[in-house]
């Protein structure tokens, strides 16, 4: 009867270790650690770092950096190949980006970008609108409502740089999953100030980033959205 007991012990603390290391990968499963982060259900892992002078494509492992979502800011004069700060310049900042195992950046021969945590800072509304002037992601319901919104493109083209009719200048505002992928909202597709859209109305609903990219613009230019209540 003593050893039946032992070993129904044993078992039993066997199976709850598994289930316990179980846990973390049903959870990663369902939402993955990114979004979960994003959402403000788990600790933010990024941290800060200046990364400078690396010359070429890095993994974040090789830059020292871990994963988790941060805000990015130039402070070189210039940076020329990182997509989400195309044509960038001294200042110019990128909020609610997501830093996975998988992800690589490229800074430079003298170029330099500080990476911080990200801060999720609700949006302020002003005259029943919201004005954003900084290229990110921000997280819906936890930085803006979920809603309709009327979008107006408000863009100062950078007069120093040559583009050609394959690359204008432009600030595209789209819905996107926490993941990053699913592109439109159902609405019509990315709205985009080289795009004439007859309706430029965005659904950004719950688990959805509302994601805006500038590229090729001064500072200056700004999104703003209007809330719809029809």
């Amino acid at each position: 009867m003593y050893k039946k007991w032992i070993i129904t012990s044993i078992i039993a603390c066997g199976f709850g270790v598994f289930l316990w290391q179980l846990v973390p990968i049903i959870k990663n499963h369902v939402m993955p650690e990114g979004p979960r982060q994003l959402l403000g259900q788990s600790k933010n892992t990024a941290i800060s770092s200046v990364i400078e002078n690396v010359g070429g494509v890095k993994g974040i492992t090789q830059l020292g950096l871990t994963t988790g979502i941060y805000d990015i800011t130039i402070k070189s004069d210039h940076l020329v190949n990182t997509p989400v700060l195309s044509d960038g310049q001294r200042g110019d900042r990128y909020l609610g980006l997501t830093l996975d195992r998988t992800a690589t950046f490229n800074v430079g021969q003298g170029e330099a970008v500080k990476f911080e945590p990200a801060e999720f800072k609700p949006l302020m509304k002003r005259n029943n609108v919201y004005t954003i002037s900084t290229p990110g992601n921000y997280v819906v319901n936890r930085q803006i409502p979920e809603g309709r919104y009327q979008i107006k493109i408000h863009d100062i083209k950078r007069q120093t740089i040559q583009r050609d009719k394959f690359r204008p200048a432009t600030i595209t505002v789209d819905s996107k999953f926490l993941n990053g992928n699913g592109s439109g909202d159902g609405q019509g597709g990315i709205i985009s100030s080289t795009l004439n859209r007859s309706s430029p109305i965005i659904l950004l609903e719950n688990h959805r980033l509302l994601s805006i990219t500038f590229s090729g613009v001064e500072h200056g230019s700004y999104v703003e959205l209007m809330p719809l209540t029809d």
